[in-house]
């Protein structure tokens, strides 16, 4: 019988499969990755190490498609808002898998690079080393929520006007033409920065 003429599984469909199913389920199991990819289980491990691997080549290719270079050549908070809009649009495309991706060891070198960037920018502006890993970490779990957030278009709220007048009005009257996320976003982002700027203002 005749070899196909392509590879019928290689890396990048592992990684496609992956996130489709991650983006729809919340997770993955290697079971569940071959029986997607018409493959047994066993064919997996010729490309891939296990599940483990394949969550750290899914952080990396979403990685790629976040713009975190403002650190090279901006401010650190003009740096920190061009990463977080960059950031929070890359997890928005999927954000199914964000409960996956968000609860396990970041391993992959290509995100470690980027965080490295992050914390070297950090540091020079002036934030001691003991600071910078919680401003990652705030940082992270604002961006992710966010993205999160995208889902559901940012309101979530059905107020009845009787029952819950100052709500229903600031639903009804939100900013036209932007999603309430998107404001929220900004909202945060922006209060988050400030914050950061009096920490170091106060010194």
């Amino acid at each position: 019988m005749a070899r196909p003429r392509t590879a019928l599984l290689d890396v990048d469909r592992i990684v496609d499969q992956a996130l489709r199913i991650s983006d729809t389920t919340g997770d993955f199991t290697i079971t569940q990755l071959a029986s997607r990819l018409g493959v047994h289980p066993s064919s997996l491990y010729h490309h891939i190490a296990g599940r483990d691997e394949v969550i750290d080549l899914m952080r990396a290719r979403i990685g790629r498609t976040i713009d975190n270079s403002a650190f090279e050549s901006a401010p650190w908070d003009e740096a920190m808002r061009r990463l977080g809009w960059s950031y929070r649009a890359a997890f928005a495309r999927h954000a199914g898998s964000i409960r996956l991706l968000a609860t396990t060891l970041v391993r992959d070198k290509e995100s470690l690079s980027e965080y490295d960037r992050m914390a070297h920018g950090l540091h020079a502006a002036g934030f001691g080393w003991p600071e910078v890993l919680p401003i990652i970490i705030a940082f992270d779990n604002f961006v992710l929520g966010s993205a999160l957030d995208t889902a559901s278009g940012g309101n979530l709220y059905t107020a009845d006007p009787q029952l819950h007048p100052a709500l229903s009005a600031a639903v009804n009257d939100s900013e036209g033409g932007r999603s309430p996320s998107e404001l929220a976003f900004e909202v945060g982002l922006s209060a988050f920065l400030t914050g950061l700027r009096h920490k170091l203002a106060d010194r």
